[in-house]
């Protein structure tokens, strides 16, 4: 489902030969030499809650209710904590919206909708204590692009 919208949008090529870097980057950003981050309150705590609420229907299983992971044969890597933050460490929100989106949950993987996606990924931002803001994230990878993931 996600996969399908992404080529649609060309998205796919452009992630096949590592084109994220400043694609998508508003020139404001750009002439201030200031990336958004995660740090500057990109999702609203209404948005996490439906994440949190999504989370645990479609991935606590494998990564459990708390995050941190172990769960299932597969043995789900933690979505808390420093491996996680590690993991996407100066990546753009994008990178972990199309990850989870394309390849969760892992027995039906692209089977949720994009607006669920980036509810659990505001959900995972909040557990990792990255703060709330007054706008909801939205399930567009371009407006996800300029938002970098930072270490806490």
């Amino acid at each position: 489902m996600l996969v399908r919208r992404m080529a649609a949008l060309g998205v796919a090529a452009c992630m096949a030969h590592g084109g994220l870097g400043t694609i998508g980057r508003p020139a404001s950003l750009a002439a201030q030499g200031r990336q958004r981050t995660v740090k500057d309150g990109v999702y609203s705590e209404a948005q996490a809650t439906r994440g949190q609420a999504a989370y645990k229907e479609h991935c606590g299983y494998c990564h459990r209710d708390n995050l941190t992971g172990g769960g299932s044969e597969a043995g789900a890597p933690a979505l808390v904590g420093p491996i996680f933050v590690h993991r996407w460490r100066d990546q753009p929100v994008s990178e972990v919206f199309v990850t989870i989106g394309t390849t969760m949950p892992q027995n039906t993987p692209d089977t949720l909708a994009p607006q669920t996606v980036i509810d659990i990924v505001s959900f995972l931002l909040e557990a990792n204590q990255f703060p709330a803001g007054s706008q909801e994230l939205p399930p567009e990878i371009e407006k996800l692009k300029p938002i970098l993931m930072t270490v806490p």
